[in-house]
């Protein structure tokens, strides 16, 4: 029983509500906190997924980007070539290499190359083999490019025993001989080689110089010295020794460059004879002697003799050894060409097949870089027999006899043209040439390369385009995320890891040395594994390996990782502007402008002023002293940072007080209450600016209270002329009821008349104080609309035709502008028109003209609109002893003794509405000649 009672207490069960609601809260905020919980998760997942996929990202666009740079160019590729790198594009994904710029210039040379090839391979071989036993006519190879004299004196020589000579050198020894010794050491008879006539030669290509084949198109005779002519037969064409090339073996373009024509031959000049070298003796029976430069013969002629044996004159012989000399030096050059050749265009180098037939002598000969009993070969000589059944891919085919020109590539006839004319001398007329690269590319040349990339090339540059999209997207996103959570309200606020904390310069450091450690380490692993980073030819083999694609993967992805660690920690320090108060740099600047300050603004004069000046004057004592120690590098970076810290000192101080002068022309403007802010400012700046202050606090209560003062001049004005306004109403009123009796008594009558005129007079001077007082107080407002002048002249010219006619005035109007049309409040224009007219009415000389004049008014120099001048002028009455600017004061009148009903007041106002509706009101007086001038701006067209 006592059980049942306690479980039906009401307190009881109220509190085990309560304890039951409260812990449904506590489970409801513990869910709620591990659903917040989860969202950070979630979203902390999401953003590492994001950077994982950046970094990702970024990697593959890095690896696609080294494939379309070193495997979508190749590089041109020849003997000859500049070694540049063209790229294999193409607007047509679909297009072939074949049929790409790249593969055409590389052709192009690979054209010239083998045309060269030609010409040093016809003076090394023999049947397709080095023959170093072929005997070369040293003057007829001389002479290949401007044809043979008929008659000169030559030697022949081996082939190998030339090129032999030209590596160990020439060498003259210094002979004294007398006359008779030196007729001796020369032949009796000088050797002369005459082309025969009958022989059919014709002095071109056909003449073989490099075979003793010559001799079947000459003569060989004797001749002693006294028939010799003693002239030198040819000048010859001095090479450029900077050339690298030899007469007659350079391309036409080089010879443009470096070929030089002497009227003498450079050899003459620097011959080694040593004229007169030997003094004359005392004994005057004893024979002259002089010394000779006499060539050592070290390898004999093709006939067993030395040179002198082939001579009977000096000049002959050294004709003949300059002759001997240049051709051992062009065929070195040309050897080591051949070589080159030889190897470069290899069938196991290169892809570029070639086949040259040219007839010499009635023998035909051919010269490749193919094998004699080749297939390849034997098709080309198929085909270049029969030109109608040509199935190679890319060719060129040449025929002189013929000319004959094939070709599928973009090299023209007139390019192999010029090239063959270059070498006349060994191509003669019936030379065929047949150029082609092997489609199958069994070679590994530049031609595999374009042949192998191409197809690859749209599929790369679409990778690396949609790499960098996706990376570029992801970069900015995580920029815009990074940092940002959102409190329990669900507003964000920037949050600071701890890195963040650390202050600015210390993460800087950090960050420059975890990059030198990393590029560290990046030099250090490629020269371990012996990479030259720098060699393109190894990105185009490592491409293809999968532990470069690994290492590249791997390093970008970590140097990314790096570089958006550091870079989102300084987007986080920016966000939440702790890049700078979180530096040293920060509080050593803020210690130190307090202190600097502090000193600055307690201290006087001498102390502002000297001791800045002293320690710039000592420190620039120290750096003069720094430079005369060769500090000169150190003496101007210092001299530069001081100079600096002194000029944002004065700019600081200049803008200081250009603040002040603002706020001092900004009070001059008519904002007194404007106020200069002191809280930067220091020293002699500040107490200026208190000062300004203080002067512009005063002249702000001076305004206040002068505008009270107007305020209650002109509230007593109206309220004094409202107290009259109502008896005078009554006064003028009884006067009319009066005049409208019949008064017979003359002197009532004139009282009646005085009486009138004196309350209407009353009237007016009551409404022109009231207006006055409205319009001084700018208690007005304006209803601008659009005026036409000439049509308001014309009415109040009309309203006062009567009252003029009563003093005899003649009104005279000239209108010389269209634009009439202003806009301005219409009422208070026409009391503008009304005061001016009224005033002629007053002062004007009877019997005499007014003139209204309306003319367009000059512009100002910084006025963008027209305006138009209204001018009225007339004679007065009386004179003018005042000045122009007091006729416009209040209470001013033209007529000091006052025996007009003139109040003083009309043209005041009239000025005051002039410029109140933007126009401007000018008073001239020329005598008796009174001018007024009012100018409006011209309304626009509608």
């Amino acid at each position: 029983m006592e059980h049942t009672e306690r479980g039906d207490n009401p307190e009881i069960l109220e509190t085990a509500g309560e304890a039951a609601e409260e812990g449904q809260q506590e489970i409801k905020d513990v869910e709620r906190k591990h659903k917040k919980k989860r969202n950070r998760k979630n979203r902390s997942g999401l953003k590492a997924m994001l950077l994982i996929l950046q970094h990702a990202a970024l990697a593959i666009m890095v690896f696609a980007v080294i494939v379309v740079t070193v495997c979508t160019t190749v590089r041109i590729e020849g003997v000859h070539a500049n070694g540049s790198y063209s790229y294999i594009r193409s607007a047509d994904p679909g297009t072939p290499f074949e049929d790409s710029d790249a593969f055409n210039y590389i052709f192009g040379y690979a054209v010239a190359d083998v045309i060269r090839f030609g010409v040093v391979s016809s003076q090394m071989e023999t049947q397709g083999v080095f023959d170093g036993e072929k005997l070369v006519d040293v003057t007829a190879y001389n002479y290949r490019d401007s044809g043979l004299p008929e008659e000169y004196v030559t030697v022949r020589y081996r082939l190998e025993d030339l090129l032999k000579w030209q590596s160990y050198g020439f060498t003259y020894n210094n002979v004294a001989m007398n006359g008779a010794e030196a007729a001796a050491f020369l032949a009796d008879t000088t050797q002369v080689t005459t082309i025969d006539p009958k022989s059919g030669y014709q002095n071109t290509t056909d003449a073989s110089y490099l075979k003793s084949d010559v001799k079947d198109y000459t003569v060989v005779n004797d001749v002693t010295a006294e028939k010799g002519t003693g002239e030198v037969l040819v000048e010859f064409a001095v090479e450029d020794e900077d050339s690298g090339f030899v007469a007659g073996y350079q391309p036409a373009s080089a010879l443009g460059d470096h070929a030089v024509v002497e009227d003498t031959p450079s050899w003459a000049e620097e011959s080694p004879l040593l004229e007169n070298a030997g003094a004359e003796t005392s004994n005057a029976d004893e024979p002259e002697v002089n010394e000779y430069a006499v060539l050592v013969n070290r390898y004999k002629t093709a006939e067993g003799k030395n040179l002198e044996e082939y001579v009977s004159d000096w000049e002959e012989y050294y004709d003949l050894c300059h002759n001997v000399q240049k051709a051992a030096e062009s065929l070195t050059y040309n050897y080591n060409e051949y070589l080159e050749y030889r190897d470069f265009y290899d069938v196991e180098n290169s892809n570029v097949r070639f086949l040259i037939e040219k007839t010499v002598g009635g023998e035909t000969q051919y010269y490749s870089n193919l094998p004699e009993n080749s297939s390849y070969r034997k098709r080309i000589l198929q085909m270049m027999n029969d030109e109608e059944n040509v199935t190679t891919e890319k060719f060129i085919y040449y025929s002189l006899a013929d000319m004959t020109y094939m070709t599928n590539t973009t090299i023209g006839a007139e390019t192999v043209r010029q090239m063959l004319l270059s070498y006349d001398y060994a191509y003669p007329e019936s030379v065929r040439i047949w150029i082609d690269v092997d489609g199958s590319y069994p070679a590994q040349d530049a031609f595999t390369q374009g042949a192998r990339y191409l197809p690859n090339l749209w599929l790369w540059v679409t990778a690396a385009f949609l790499a960098g999209i996706l990376y570029l997207i992801l970069f900015v996103c995580q920029t815009v995320m990074t940092g940002r959570v959102y409190d329990e309200n669900g507003e964000t606020r920037i949050r600071l890891n701890t890195f963040d904390k650390i202050p600015t310069e210390g993460a800087v450091l950090i960050a420059f040395g975890t990059a030198f450690l990393a590029l560290w380490m990046a030099v250090v692993l490629t020269e371990l594994a012996a990479i030259d980073p720098t060699d393109i030819n190894f990105y185009r083999e490592a491409v293809h390996q999968d532990w470069f694609k690994a290492v590249i993967f791997i390093a970008v992805f970590a140097a990314d990782a790096l570089f958006t660690f550091f870079f989102y920690s300084l987007v986080r320090r920016i966000k939440a502007r702790t890049l700078w108060k979180n530096s040293w740099l920060c509080r050593l600047a803020k210690r130190f402008k307090k202190f600097v300050w502090k000193v600055y603004d307690n201290g006087g004069i001498v102390l502002r002023t000297w001791v800045p000046y002293g320690i710039f004057l000592a420190v620039n004592l120290a750096l003069l002293i720094w430079g005369l120690c060769d500090q000169y590098m150190i003496l101007v970076l210092s001299a530069g940072v001081i100079d600096v810290a002194v000029g944002i000192l004065l700019y600081k101080d200049a803008k200081e007080r250009q603040g002040i002068v603002e706020g001092i022309e900004t009070i001059t403007g008519g904002q007194v209450e404007h106020q200069i802010d002191m809280m930067e400012l220091h020293g002699d700046n500040r107490k200026l600016a208190h000062s300004v202050n203080s002067i512009g606090k005063g002249i702000r209560e001076a305004v206040e209270i002068s505008m009270k003062d107007e305020r209650m001049k002109a509230d007593l004005i109206t309220n004094v002329s409202h107290d009259i306004k109502t008896p005078l109403t009554s006064i003028i009123n009884y006067v009319d009821l009066i005049k409208r009796e019949q008064v017979d008594n003359e002197k009532v009558q004139n009282y009646i008349r005085v009486l009138d005129e004196k309350s209407q007079r009353l009237k007016q001077l009551t409404d022109d104080l009231v207006e006055a007082s409205k319009i001084t107080s700018g208690n007005i407002s304006l209803h601008f609309e659009r005026i036409n002048l000439m049509e308001l002249m014309n009415q109040t010219i009309g309203e006062f035709s009567e009252k003029f006619e009563t003093r005899n005035l003649a009104t005279v109007m000239n209108v010389n502008t269209r634009d009439t049309v202003i806009e301005a409040d219409s009422r208070r224009i026409w009391r503008v028109m009304e005061n001016l007219f009224n005033n002629v009415y007053k002062y004007a000389m009877p019997g005499t003209r007014v003139y209204v004049t309306l003319d367009k008014a000059e512009r100002g120099a910084e006025e963008d609109t027209d305006k138009i001048e209204v001018t009225i002028k007339n004679i007065s009455e009386n004179p003018l002893l005042c000045k122009p600017e007091e006729l416009t004061e209040r209470f001013i009148r033209g007529d000091e003794s006052r025996t007009t009903e003139g109040s003083g007041l009309g043209l005041s106002i009239a000025q005051n509405l002039t410029i109140a509706q933007k126009g401007s009101f000018e008073i001239e007086l020329d005598g008796d000649l009174f001018k007024v001038h009012l100018t409006f701006p011209v309304a626009g067209e509608i």
